[in-house]
């Protein structure tokens, strides 16, 4: 199935890491492309980031955290299950951020990222621990 929007997607998170990219670069995408996408598209996004890069991953978490929408917040939900550490932090951060409902569900995920950081790594992201809160919190 082709999409222009995806296809734009695609473009502007770019071929490879050294592409150019910059928080400018994520509210761009944010408004301007998946502001665009059709349920079609979102579907297609969630199905498929996990098989992309980890570069393209976190850059679409951060596109995705400024964008927020709830198909945006399934998909940054659905990067908390990436093979790639900085992505898994990046969605977990986003999410945060979001100020969405957060499910019990996803608590024993979320301190399985606790656990596997350093003192150090987890004291640079507060979000990490303030998303587990939510989640532990929660009534769903």
């Amino acid at each position: 199935m082709k999409s222009k929007e995806f296809d734009e997607l695609n473009y502007w998170l770019g071929p490879d890491e050294n592409s150019t990219w910059n928080e400018y670069t994520a509210e761009q995408v944010a408004k301007g492309v998946l502001e665009k996408f059709s349920t079609e598209d979102w579907q297609r996004l969630n199905n498929s980031i996990l098989s992309k890069a980890e570069y393209w991953q976190e850059r679409s978490a951060a596109a995705l955290g400024e964008q927020r929408s709830a198909s945006a917040i399934e998909i940054l939900k659905t990067l908390l299950d990436s093979q790639h550490k900085e992505v898994i932090i990046a969605a977990a951060s986003e999410l945060d951020w979001t100020e969405a409902s957060i499910e019990q569900a996803l608590a024993k995920k979320i301190k399985h990222i606790i656990e596997s950081m350093s003192v150090e790594e987890l004291d640079s992201y507060p979000e990490l621990t303030n998303l587990l809160k939510k989640a532990e919190n929660s009534k769903t």
